[in-house]
């Protein structure tokens, strides 16, 4: 099992599911006969459904099947180790708990030096002010005076904030210098794991939303606009109002990378809740 342990590090996953998933791809490509059966029987596991319903979500994997599985999968200790993890990662509901778990995460990754960059940048959503810090830093010509970035910053920052978000942008691959000193923004895509995205944003969220509720006393009408609908629909119309909301900030998006002129960073959100539980229809009303 050596070899198919170099083929697929665990260190590279965020998703317990989608790891025994590719190891049972791999260990069925090189075994002829091999099934879902045949994997519970050789890992010593009584249901030959067992995997069947994990990959399927149908159930969560329990932390009593990690040391059958590892033992399987032949892990060594740092492995078993990040595995048992993941699984409390997967597992967690509460994003607080998530966030623990994927600091944990983390932390075993930096094993694999392949993963120290991306780990980083995760780190992007650690601040609010990182990423306003990134669009700041293009259009304002402070001249490494990181009093005057911090100034110009809504709310404001302190020098010190400036200086180190400006030294995580660059060293991340966010923002560049030029040979004339001024700052450019990189187009650099985070590209996360939908699993690290519920433990990470949720967090970024709701400081900016904190924000975004002090700004109702600290800008004025003119500068903000906040508005709000409560409406009665369909669970089919409040899908399509979800996917609407998602190609309108696609287009704000492209308006804001052709902008040939800018002088301002902004914020914008949308908030899309359910306000009451889901009626299904009475069917005895159609009969009526």
């Amino acid at each position: 099992m050596k070899s198919f342990n170099e083929r697929i590090s665990i260190f590279n996953y965020f998703d317990y599911r989608e790891y025994l998933e590719d190891c049972f791809n791999a260990l069925k490509s090189h075994r002829r006969g091999y099934s879902f059966r045949e994997f519970s029987r050789q890992a010593g596991l009584r249901s030959h459904n067992f995997l069947p319903r994990i990959l399927s979500r149908q159930r969560n994997l329990s932390e009593e099947f990690i040391p059958v599985l590892s033992a399987y999968l032949h892990l060594p200790d740092k492995e078993r180790k990040y595995f048992t993890a993941l699984v409390s990662f997967n597992n967690a509901k509460r994003p607080s708990i998530k966030e623990a778990h994927l600091k944990r995460l983390l932390a075993l990754r930096v094993v694999d030096d392949g993963c120290k960059l991306e780990d980083k940048k995760l780190h992007f959503f650690d601040k609010w002010y990182y990423p306003v810090i990134r669009e700041l830093a293009s259009i304002c010509d402070f001249k490494d005076d990181y009093t005057v970035l911090a100034r110009h910053c809504i709310p404001r920052i302190s020098p010190v904030q400036a200086r180190g978000a400006v030294k995580f942008l660059l060293e991340n691959g966010f923002l560049k210098r030029g040979a004339d000193g001024r700052y450019s923004v990189v187009d650099a895509v985070i590209a996360t794991a939908a699993e690290v995205d519920s433990a990470i944003i949720p967090k970024y969220h709701k400081k900016t939303l904190q924000q975004c509720a002090a700004a109702v006393e600290t800008v004025g009408k003119e500068d903000r606009n906040f508005s709000s609908s409560t409406l009665l629909v369909s669970r089919k119309l409040y899908k399509e109002i979800k996917e609407e909301i998602y190609q309108f900030r696609k287009r704000l998006l492209a308006m804001a990378k052709n902008c040939k002129d800018p002088e301002m960073v902004c914020f914008t959100g949308f908030q899309l809740l359910p306000r009451s539980k889901i009626f299904a229809p009475d069917p005895g009303k159609d009969r009526q």
